[in-house]
């Protein structure tokens, strides 16, 4: 599934001209993190707020056996 993309990015590489996918990647990923912002807060989420956003992902240390708060559920505004 994936041979044709490593021939392209191989003979990119080869040519000197390398496919740098990084500003694609890092738009897809802002995207995602939106999108997961927006379900959990029920606001819509705009670009600059997601990119100013000081929300942590997770809180510090995480083990397999610690308890996790659970927040309440987003309602729609």
């Amino acid at each position: 599934m994936y041979q044709v993309e490593h021939d392209e990015l191989f003979a990119s590489i080869r040519a000197g001209k390398p496919i740098n996918d990084g500003e694609r990647m890092c738009t897809s990923t802002l995207m995602a993190i939106m999108g997961r912002m927006a379900a959990y807060t029920g606001q819509e989420i705009t670009w600059e707020m997601a990119l100013q956003s000081q929300e942590k992902a997770r809180a510090g240390e995480t083990r397999l056996n610690m308890k996790l708060e659970v927040p309440p559920t987003a309602m729609p505004a």
